[in-house]
């Protein structure tokens, strides 16, 4: 322990760079998030180990919860259509859930967390000029190194990325009396995030920004009210999505808002369909991509359910059933109560907010919930996000 307590000054510096390289990474290899965050996971443990217990028991609840997934995900194996698939995505979490606990309990012990907080804003400022000269030149930066074609949409996660940090980087910013820096980089911020392609990204950005609004003026209020709204949307997910198909005109708006969205509502039809078959125990952890009649096609030509559903809620309704929507809610009401009641400034706790509105609404329309890359995104952004408190509470002292 004395050898890790010498090196803590290595460990956090370990900290800045993958700060700075965070946002970066999502422009140039979106999958390199997660041995970022491997290494972000190494940098906190050695960091926090020397704390012995107190840096732990920061993160009691969540690791009970974590290892109630994870123990449930193992479980499932046992009725899973692909089970060694399922054992295999059970120990990759566990590693995830590790590398996110170790972050946690981390954040406190930053002993410069400005520092770090410049590195994120520097990362940032460097992302935003990469996914531009990244778009406008067709990818030229990483085509020597990639096998597939650029498209725009290869930029949706750092534009999500951008999303997730912009609002609690800006609102630290302003506490240091920073204003000009954060008008500057939510200028920039803003500006590529509508240059990109990703219409999911701006609008969970634009409801985020609304919400943040809301929640500076009623935070106690707001944060019981999503709180309980999120757990009535996971827990009516199933009878919510699904159905959205159906509804007349449904294939016409939906084209018209993007050409995907379409394919999108028949995925949440068929997973429906499916949920319906197996809803208190789902078809096993990560068995998304194996459901009996995923592989066919829709009349369009398209497959039924390719990969995952594309739906936070839904995909754990599909895979681990009622107990998998347990977990979620406890989860996101946990996430909305926590930040209704802490001590944080008014102007941050909102910016904090809107993030979680970001990342929820994100989370209900792209991507794979297990996927790494995403995981650890996420937990290195509640990471960045509670070392920036600890800056805003600072100056507001």
């Amino acid at each position: 322990m004395e050898a890790l307590q010498r090196a803590r000054p290595a460990f956090e510096l370990g900290l800045d760079l993958c700060a700075f390289l965070f946002l970066p990474i999502l422009v140039l290899a979106s999958r390199g998030a997660a041995p970022l965050g491997a290494a972000a996971g190494i940098c906190s443990v050695c960091l926090a180990a020397p704390r012995g217990g107190i840096a732990w028991r920061r993160v009691r609840g969540l690791a009970l919860l974590f290892g109630a997934v994870l123990a449930w995900g193992v479980v499932s194996a046992l009725w899973a259509v692909e089970p060694r698939r399922s054992l295999l995505i059970a120990a990759r979490l566990a590693g995830l859930f590790a590398i996110g606990l170790s972050l946690m309990a981390a954040a406190e012990e930053i002993a410069a967390p400005r520092r770090l907080l410049q590195c994120l804003a520097v990362g940032l400022a460097v992302a935003l000029l990469l996914a531009v000269v990244q778009l406008e030149s067709n990818g030229a930066l990483t085509a020597h190194f990639s096998r597939r074609a650029f498209l725009d949409p290869t930029l949706n996660q750092s534009e999500d990325g951008f999303g997730f940090v912009l609002l609690p980087l800006c609102a630290a910013l302003v506490s240091l009396r920073r204003p000009f820096a954060a008008f500057a980089l939510a200028v920039a911020a803003v500006t590529v995030i509508f240059l990109l392609a990703g219409d999911a990204a701006r609008i969970a950005f634009v409801l985020g920004l609304a919400f943040a609004v809301a929640f500076y003026r009623w935070r106690r209020g707001l944060a019981r009210l999503a709180a309980i709204g999120s757990v009535l949307l996971i827990f009516s997910a199933p009878l919510v999505f699904p159905p959205l198909a159906g509804v007349s005109g449904a294939r016409h708006d939906a084209e018209a808002v993007k050409f995907s969205m379409w394919h999108r509502l028949e995925i949440w039809s068929f997973v429906g369909s499916r949920i319906a078959e197996k809803p208190l125990f789902g078809w096993g952890l990560d068995s998304s991509r194996a459901i009996p009649g995923g592989s066919a096609l829709t009349p369009e030509g398209r497959a039924w359910l390719p990969l995952h559903p594309h739906n936070a809620a839904l995909q754990v309704w599909l895979e681990l059933g009622l107990p998998g929507a347990i977990f979620l809610a406890l989860l996101t009401a946990r996430l909305w109560l926590a930040l209704g009641r802490v001590d944080w400034p008014p102007l941050y706790a909102a910016a904090a907010s809107g993030s979680l509105v970001t990342a929820f609404i994100v989370a209900l329309g792209s991507y794979g919930i297990w996927q790494e890359w995403l995981i650890a995104s996420e937990f290195l952004t509640f990471f960045l996000v509670l070392v920036m408190a600890r800056i805003a509470m600072e100056a507001s002292e």
